[in-house]
């Protein structure tokens, strides 16, 4: 997504939810200096061979990925390319499923996100506002990685667009156009996840990002040439317009 089309929602979702611009940007600049001279110099070329046409199985921190069913099709399709959104990592490893992918603003378990690094996952760090300390302490611990942001894209740091993990990992899939981008654990209108945060958080603001993803994801569905799948048990309320439902028994 060109960030001309991108910055319109970016305004919107600053407004809703009192978002400062200026840590944001702050966030960005001080990401792009951190990585450097650790951030993959080789990116375009390969996001684009990994992904250009694929399969892809994106793993959400949703409530549903405790249920076994939804953890059988995870392991069924590891030989899917794998993204998994930031806590969701955790349970990626906990299943001997290595991510290709970690799409993470540092908020998941940390020594998850490391370890899936040490395996060979490509980090996606995103910077924003709220994370500045997270990038400054633990930035420097990975390797093998890209970095992201919601604002303007600068050296080392680009915008695919996309705002909560989860929703950012689709936009990943589609900026390379996948053939078939396959969701699992997006739950967006459901309860919190056990995987999603483990720290005390505001409950409400939660559920207000998690609508935003939700509608970010209908957005995209209607410009996206990949066809895009949601695996459901349709024990959670997650429906997301637009998109084929693939349901589990």
């Amino acid at each position: 997504m060109k960030f001309v089309t991108w910055y319109p929602y970016y305004l919107q979702i600053l407004y809703k939810l009192n978002l400062d611009i200026k840590k944001d940007i702050l966030s960005s600049l001080i990401l792009s200096n951190l990585i450097s001279n650790r951030s993959l110099n080789t990116y375009p070329n390969n996001l684009l061979k990994k992904l250009n046409k694929k399969k892809i199985l994106i793993v959400g921190a949703g409530p549903s990925i405790g249920e076994p069913v939804i953890q059988k099709f995870i392991k069924e399709h590891s030989n899917f390319i794998i993204i998994s959104a930031d806590g969701a990592t955790e349970l990626c490893l906990q299943l001997n499923v290595i991510p290709d992918f970690v799409v993470t603003d540092l908020d998941g378990d940390i020594d998850s996100l490391l370890r899936a690094n040490e395996l060979g996952s490509i980090m996606l760090i995103h910077a924003h506002g709220d994370n500045i300390q997270k990038i400054l302490k633990f930035g420097p611990k990975f390797q093998q990685l890209i970095g992201t942001t919601q604002v303007f894209p600068l050296a080392n740091v680009y915008n695919f667009g996309g705002f909560t993990d989860g929703d950012r990992c689709v936009f990943l899939a589609d900026e390379f156009r996948s053939s078939e981008i396959w969701l699992v654990g997006m739950d967006f209108s459901s309860s919190i996840g056990y995987f999603s945060k483990k720290m005390k958080f505001n409950l409400i603001l939660k559920r207000k990002k998690l609508a935003i993803g939700k509608r970010l994801i209908e957005m995209l569905v209607k410009k996206s040439k990949s066809l895009l799948i949601h695996v459901t048990t349709f024990k959670f309320d997650s429906v997301i317009n637009g998109i084929v439902d693939y349901k589990l028994k």
